[in-house]
């Protein structure tokens, strides 16, 4: 009986050695045991696990988005009976990363959690890559899940795991692609900071979806259609909404144009669904030069839809030189920064950290915390106009914002080392 017990017993450890169901994160494919981490491709893809192109000592995955493979391929990881612990997430820690080297930038990396017996129980997110042809540490944070996809359920048990590459385009289309992950892992850790207006691209932390810091840089190639744009924020958007309001409609961006008269367009809508929008534009009326463009909201561009203050706008694309292709106008080079709700004013806007100056929560929405390694003597909020609506001296640890109304709000601080400026959002 005990020799029959223990084969049965050593018959399960090999069973869930061999097939994954002793699977765990972190997912680091080290282990050389056949098939130990059941990977499984479906919808065109081919995967496997190989020694690291970049770095020999190590095992990665690697997969192949072919040139046949649908929107929708993806590669699972233990098979049917994915992790045998749950994923433990919970309010406030709802994060996995996976590293990732993929050939080109912007690409839309999708993660799918679900529950190993109840394909209908499932959480989706998405990032885009921020480099080409490098390792990058993706972060999928689950409380912001895609759009049409469930919301995370902490009664839910999740523990299966799916990546796809380039989600929602066919191979046909991008032709055949290869990637390489590692390093699958839950991260028990703050979520990254949410992207809000102002997008000023001085935060490293952030991912716009877009691949340079400082300023954007985009190109409208020669091949570009007429309605070529650039989506900030990828398919997710802003966490907030921006607050459009009856006679507050207006956004600016800080434009470089290479010519003057150049119509640049400015687009919001609901990340989950597109069909919610409003357009407007502008023109440029310098060249060659930085300016500030200001597109009301009020006045939508013809033939496209008015705002409606009852829907929710999280999301903006910029086009330039709307309406004419590439062709026609030949290769141009754009740049941009700074898109705030309201009108960007001359609030100096230096990068506080610099300055070893600190200014949060952002967005605020009761008391603000300054902290400086100064002596701080005023404290001056502006509003998107640039008029002053608060001033504190003496500032020893917060100050009280509860009285201002939803928006973007300049901040200039004044401490025995000099001025800094920054801006934080309040919200209601």
């Amino acid at each position: 009986m005990k020799k029959q017990l223990l084969i049965v017993t050593l018959s399960m450890l090999f069973s869930a050695f061999c097939f994954g169901q002793a699977l765990n994160l972190p997912v680091d494919f080290e282990n050389t045991t056949p098939n130990y981490y059941a990977l499984t491709d479906f919808g065109g893809n081919a995967s496997e696990i190989i020694v690291d192109p970049t770095n020999p000592t190590n095992h990665v995955v690697k997969t192949i988005k072919t040139a046949t493979a649908e929107l929708w391929a993806g590669t699972t990881v233990g098979g049917t009976v994915g992790f045998a612990t749950p994923i433990p997430f919970v309010p406030g820690s709802t994060i996995m990363r996976v590293r990732v080297w993929s050939p080109t930038a912007g690409t839309p990396v999708r993660l799918k959690v679900e529950a190993s017996n109840d394909p209908t129980i499932s959480v989706e997110t998405e990032t885009l890559t921020a480099v080409a042809s490098a390792w990058d540490t993706l972060v999928f944070n689950f409380s912001n899940q895609a759009a049409g996809t469930a919301a995370i359920n902490f009664a839910n048990s999740y523990n299966k795991a799916s990546i796809f590459f380039n989600f929602g385009t066919t191979g046909a289309l991008a032709g055949e692609r290869t990637y390489y992950w590692d390093d699958m892992e839950f991260y028990q850790g703050a979520p990254t900071p949410a992207l809000n207006l102002p997008v000023t691209f001085e935060d490293v932390t952030l991912n716009y979806g877009l691949t340079d810091f400082g300023v954007a840089k985009t190109i409208k190639t020669a091949t570009a259609e007429l309605w070529a744009g650039t989506t900030v924020g990828g398919t997710v958007g802003f966490s907030n909404p921006i607050p459009f309001a009856a006679g507050s409609t207006k956004m600016s961006v800080r434009v470089w144009s290479p010519t003057a008269g150049t119509p640049i367009r400015l687009k919001v809508e609901a990340s989950n669904n597109p069909t919610i929008s409003v357009e407007t534009e502008a023109n440029t009326t310098v060249a060659s030069a930085w300016q500030i463009l200001v597109f009301d909201f009020s006045n939508q561009a013809p033939g496209t839809a008015a705002i409606n203050f009852a829907n929710s706008y999280n999301k903006a694309s910029i086009f330039f030189n709307f309406g004419t292709t590439g062709a026609q106008a030949g290769e141009q080079t754009y740049y941009w920064d700074d898109m705030y709700f309201g009108i960007y004013t001359s609030v100096n806007n230096l990068n506080a950290s610099e300055n070893n100056v600190s200014v949060y929560p952002n967005p605020a929405e009761n008391d603000l915390y300054i902290r400086s390694d100064a002596t701080i003597s005023k404290v001056a909020i502006y509003n998107i106009l640039g008029s002053q609506v608060k001033e504190f001296g003496n500032v020893l640890q917060s100050i009280n914002v509860s009285d201002l109304k939803t928006g973007v709000y300049h901040i200039k601080i004044t401490d025995t080392k000099g001025k800094t400026a920054t801006s934080v959002f309040v919200k209601k």
